[in-house]
């Protein structure tokens, strides 16, 4: 047995209380508001968060895409995700985790992305589209009925061909997630094909997606 795996499903079973969190705005934000401080740290904790991260990016993104970063945080996926693209865009409901991010991107001196504090897609310029969208722990802040209309919303941003990376933990084993049979519905409903899933490192779910 893996030494990260008895505490990878202690940590993931211990989100089911994000429950109450789900789509409900202001409490996101209070919760990320008190997170910040240590967001980097504790995800940091297990090695595998940011590999598994890593691989569903270079699955989703690549060279020459502009890449929309959704729920992107203190940007650990966004800047995998500059090392590949040509442009990313990354936008967050909380604006304490956008200052993380952008004190990293004044250190690093990077040119190549572009970070909006507020809701998506509302907060997003007007006619916009991407080549590759990813995000990595964020539909789970959505209710079950509205990752329906999101994954349309995300559908319609997407070039032909765009395709689509998600990183998240496995709904059968933490409730607050989506399962495998829901992730699926979602996106055929939405109208994305050539869906794979996999799951690694205990808890963890990589998809990709594309849009016909």
């Amino acid at each position: 047995m893996s030494f990260w795996k008895p505490f990878r499903k202690l940590y993931i079973k211990s989100t089911d209380f994000t429950h109450s969190y789900q789509g409900k705005d202001k409490k996101l934000v209070g919760f990320y508001r008190a997170w910040s401080y240590c967001y980097d740290f504790s995800v940091g904790l297990d090695p595998a968060f940011g590999r598994e991260m890593k691989s569903m990016i270079g699955l989703a993104v690549k060279p020459g895409d502009t890449t929309l970063d959704i729920g992107c945080g203190t940007g650990i996926s966004t800047f995998y995700a500059s090392e590949i693209a040509d442009k990313v865009i990354g936008i967050d409901l909380s604006a304490d985790m956008m200052r993380k991010l952008e004190q990293k991107i004044s250190r690093r001196k990077l040119v190549n992305i572009e970070i909006i504090a507020g809701r998506f897609p509302e907060a997003l310029p007007k006619n916009i589209k991407f080549d590759s969208i990813i995000s990595s722990f964020c539909i789970v802040h959505f209710t079950p009925e509205q990752r329906k209309s999101l994954y349309k919303q995300i559908y319609s941003l997407l070039l032909s061909g765009g395709r689509l990376g998600l990183f998240s933990a496995q709904g059968e084993i933490a409730s607050s997630f989506e399962t495998k049979d829901e992730i699926v519905s979602n996106l055929e409903l939405a109208g994305f094909n050539k869906i794979e899933i996999n799951d690694v490192s205990d808890i963890y779910r990589i998809v990709k997606a594309e849009r016909q």
